[in-house]
């Protein structure tokens, strides 16, 4: 049996063989029309082929069939925001949250666009919006099992991802009921906890505090493992060092500085 046309023009375009691939789209798409996964890739095509018009074509037919994916609406807000129709581009972007709120990479292109348009505060904050998004993405992927990886201590420069880590504490703590406050190891704690690894690999441990009340304790394998995520994710360095260059032109000098530590440091090594 031949091999599917499509499934070679998607392996194409990971191999970054973008016009060996739009082709084959192209083809398709004339056969179904409807068809928003055709229109998607063969705009990703044009997008990296640098034929922009003809991307915003394709994604923006691509958005109206698949309103809710939020990877067709990201897609189509960067090529909007690399034709300069910025106030377009935001308004994909923004679609793009609505559509998955954990979806680092919509704020951090939302944040790019409303750089390129002057607004450097919003892009501060949604930079910032980003990273916790990041990190409830991270959360929620994490299970309290005492099998889970046993990471021992991160070492960082400045720990600033160590804010997010905290956020993220806090909103697992909101998001379940009975949980009164929490709380996390001093650092001899957190070392004799690695010494003797006595809560194996569990990422926190409720207990009740001397007033009876419920306390959540986020242990070292918790703050270990979120940073091993972000590390791994990519996204981290990227927002990081994105707003350490908005900080900069702000005058930030020392926080941007901290911020471009902060991104080598989380950066993916491949």
């Amino acid at each position: 049996m031949d091999d599917d046309p499509i499934d070679l023009a998607i392996a194409s375009m990971r191999n970054g063989e973008y016009g060996r691939a739009l082709p084959v789209f192209r083809q398709e798409i004339q056969k179904r029309p409807s068809d928003w996964t055709l229109l998607y890739m063969a705009g990703q095509c044009c997008r990296f082929l640098n034929n922009i018009d003809q991307a915003i074509s394709y994604l923006t037919d691509a958005a109206a069939l698949k309103q809710d994916d939020p990877a067709v609406w990201l897609a189509l807000g960067i090529s909007l925001q690399l034709d300069r129709r910025y106030k377009a581009a935001v308004e994909a972007l923004l679609h793009s949250i609505e559509a998955d709120g954990d979806y680092e990479l919509a704020y951090n292109s939302l944040a790019l666009t409303q750089k390129r348009m002057g607004q450097l505060d919003k892009a501060v904050s949604n930079f910032d919006a980003g990273m916790k998004a990041l990190s409830r993405r991270i959360l929620k992927s994490m299970r309290n099992d005492p099998a889970n990886t046993i990471h021992k201590h991160f070492s960082s420069t400045h720990h600033l991802w160590i804010e997010y880590a905290t956020y993220a504490g806090l909103y697992l703590c909101s998001l379940e009921d009975g949980i009164d406050r929490m709380a996390w190891p001093t650092g001899a704690e957190a070392e004799e906890e690695e010494r003797t690894e006595r809560h194996q690999g569990l990422y926190w441990a409720d207990q009740r505090d001397a007033e009876g009340k419920r306390l959540r304790l986020f242990l070292p394998n918790f703050f270990n493992t979120f940073a091993v995520a972000l590390k791994e994710s990519g996204s981290y360095s990227q927002l990081a060092g994105n707003k350490g260059t908005v900080i900069e032109s702000l005058g930030g000098v020392e926080e941007a500085k901290a911020l471009f530590m902060e991104a080598n440091e989380f950066q993916r090594k491949t």
